[in-house]
């Protein structure tokens, strides 16, 4: 049962545009092993070609160029039509962020700009789907990312009134100064967030799971494969999800997740408390600030 917090004075927020965590493109030192290792502990069907390695499952993607290790080279999201792209590169424009058409293999059109913190976002018309063969029992949908900053009301700005993003649920500390906020783009709770952190960087990525038995059969998955869980399972405030977390080879944070709240369009943004037990209602929470 969800454990909310008090909700905001705010007025119910609607995105302004519907998208889908797409592809995440991942950098590293060793593309070849951080590919094997998610073709052997997540089943992508993946190869390696020219230094870069592309992995789909459950109608995602995810690639790896080489780069330094635990970073982020792109998040790229699907919209549902050409009509959300041009109001997209209308938004950009008013707001004098530049912009680039950009061609992917797989999107018919999209639009390629960083946020104020520099990460390079994406956003396209996907092209038809032929289908993607599922490899094992498990299914896992790569459902949202994660980033860490300095600056988190500015990005905040950046990504509600720019790109179209709604929050869900904000965070805010005993100084009245913003933590965290949940950013969604269609019903579910986030397919974004932004944690207030030191440095600028990624946080982590998640896999959608089918529910609380899939977390037990992802977490005996990683077990028969020697990989340790490095937080959870448990509960989050903000979404109310079940999870637990792994790390890579490259030290990158994995979210293992099910049951992420549905946002009814009435829900205002809600508010939270900057401590352990926003993170984590059943048991200790990794705050980062």
């Amino acid at each position: 049962m969800r454990n909310h917090a008090n909700d905001s004075d705010h007025s119910p927020l609607e995105p302004l545009i519907s998208a889908r965590l797409h592809e995440v493109i991942l950098t590293s030192p060793d593309v070849e092993q951080l590919g094997s290792f998610y073709e052997d502990a997540l089943g992508y069907a993946g190869d390696a070609d020219n230094g870069i390695w592309r992995g789909q499952r459950d109608g995602t993607g995810l690639m790896i160029r080489e780069g330094k290790p635990n970073s982020i080279d792109a998040a790229v999201f699907s919209v549902e039509d050409e009509g959300q792209l041009s109001a997209l590169r209308d938004r950009l424009a008013v707001a004098g962020i530049p912009w680039a058409d950009v061609a992917l293999p797989d999107m018919l059109s999209s639009v390629q700009f960083s946020d104020p913190d520099g990460n390079r976002m994406v956003f396209g018309v996907p092209a038809p789907s032929i289908g993607i063969a599922e490899r094992g029992p498990l299914s896992a949908r790569l459902q949202h990312v994660v980033y860490a900053s300095d600056q988190v009301a500015p990005m905040l700005d950046f990504y509600r009134n720019v790109v179209g993003f709604a929050p869900a649920d904000t965070v805010f500390d005993e100084s009245e100064d913003m933590t965290a906020v949940f950013l969604r783009c269609s019903d579910e709770h986030h397919s974004l967030a932004i944690f207030r952190a030191p440095r600028r960087r990624i946080d982590h990525i998640c896999y959608e799971v089918a529910d609380w038995s899939a977390i037990r059969d992802w977490a005996d998955r990683m077990a028969d494969r020697r990989i340790p869980l490095r937080w959870g399972p448990g509960r989050h405030g903000p979404g109310n999800n079940l999870f637990f977390f792994v790390n890579d080879p490259d030290g990158n944070w994995l979210e293992f997740s099910a049951e992420l709240e549905r946002v009814d369009v009435a829900r205002p943004a809600g508010r939270w408390p900057h401590e352990e037990r926003t993170l984590n209602s059943w048991g200790p929470g990794i705050l980062r600030s």
